[in-house]
């Protein structure tokens, strides 16, 4: 039992370092981003509804509810099917009648987002301000009281409908949503329907058109999620290569001659219009075999950073030195440095991302010299 223990201790260090590792060669490139979602969403809500007529205030109010089934296309824009409706009311002036009657109103309407147009789109904003406007229409029914009244005090109610009646309806509102998670919040809208001048059953002054207006509070509900998170983007930084053979960089103080292959940004693959090079030096090394090549990667640092380019350059002078193996050139005959970017050989940026292939040959009658 103990043994086992043990075993499950040391599974468990060897997995923890390597997930440690793993994370310490991890370098964040862009944090995620927030994205939004088109999604569906419903509300709710319940009020009182004001029908404009000659009479007091208190007398022109009724209660009024309204449900909705909407879309968000954007973050700006998104349309809706909502019914609304209950109760309106009115009064006749003289002979004097108090009067009310019950409709349904079903519209469609479409939304903007005013705070989102100002401020641009924010997922976790708690307040949102909108405007909308839209066509509908109305189903008036249960005019009883008008046509009591109509017959018992003689009034002439001069568009007095019987049964029920259909009316077009324009209207336009503004409203606000108070964010309490992200699929709940606490809705309140004001709306203005102008009708018929049918809808109250009397003629308005100069046969003008009806008002019916409605505050309104509730919650919205959106379904599913509104917006969502891409992951972090990381650049993985490789370790470098293994070697079979560990070299001192010391300085060579004869060089006979140098050849410099040339490489893409980012990369250390060798492009075959170098080949040609390392052709001649293959060459070379197999007719003196004294002579050995000391390889010194670089990169270019006006891109990377020192960490990516010191790996890179290791990259590079590893490709160089498989190349060389594999045609032939023992591995003992080769050495391999990464330079990175804190030395830049040459003038021009793009030229410092090269691998440049120092040789050394005592029977080389005129060396050169170099200082790196």
């Amino acid at each position: 039992m103990l043994k086992l223990l043990l075993i499950l201790c040391i599974m468990l260090g060897t997995s923890t370092s390597s997930l440690a590792q793993q994370e310490t060669n991890r370098r964040m490139v862009s944090p995620g981003t927030d994205f939004f979602v088109p999604h569906w969403f419903v509300t709710l809500q319940a009020g009182a509804s004001y029908d404009v007529g000659e009479a007091k205030f208190s007398k022109l109010v009724s209660p009024a509810l309204q449900g909705a089934l909407g879309y968000q296309f954007n973050p700006l824009l998104a349309a809706r099917f909502s019914l609304s409706g209950w109760q309106a009311r009115n009064n006749y002036a003289y002979p004097y009648a108090e009067y009310k009657w019950n409709f349904v109103q079903p519209a469609v309407d479409a939304m903007l987002d005013v705070t989102t147009l100002i401020d641009g789109w924010k997922p976790e904003r708690f307040f949102h301000l909108y405007t909308m406007a839209g066509l509908g229409v109305a189903l008036s029914f249960n005019n009883d009281e008008a046509i009591e009244a109509d017959k018992r005090y003689g009034i002439d109610f001069q568009k007095l409908w019987h049964d029920s009646r259909w009316n077009p309806v324009v209207r336009a509102g503004i409203g606000a949503d108070f964010r309490i998670t992200d699929n709940i919040a606490i809705g309140a809208e004001v709306n203005a329907n102008m009708l018929p001048d049918h809808f109250n059953s009397k003629i308005g002054r100069n046969d003008n058109r009806d008002w019916h207006f409605n505050a309104l509070v509730g919650v919205k509900f959106t379904i599913g999620k509104d917006h969502g998170r891409t992951e972090p983007t990381y650049e993985v930084e490789q370790p470098l290569p293994p070697r079979t053979h560990e070299f001192v960089d010391v300085p060579i103080e004869k060089i006979s001659f140098n050849v410099n292959v040339y490489f893409v940004i980012n990369q250390s693959i060798i492009r075959a219009n170098q080949l040609q090079k390392l052709t001649r030096l293959i060459q070379y090394l197999n007719e003196h075999p004294k002579a050995f090549v000391r390889l010194s990667g670089y990169a270019d640092k006006d891109t990377g950073t020192h960490e990516i380019n010191m790996r890179l350059s290791a990259e590079r002078s590893e490709a160089v030195s498989q190349y060389l193996q594999e045609h032939g050139i023992a591995e003992w005959r080769i050495r391999r440095f990464a330079k990175g970017d804190r030395v830049q050989p040459f003038d021009i940026p793009a030229d410092n991302r090269v691998c440049i292939c120092f040789v050394y040959d005592p029977d080389n009658p005129l060396p050169q010299k170099f200082e790196y």
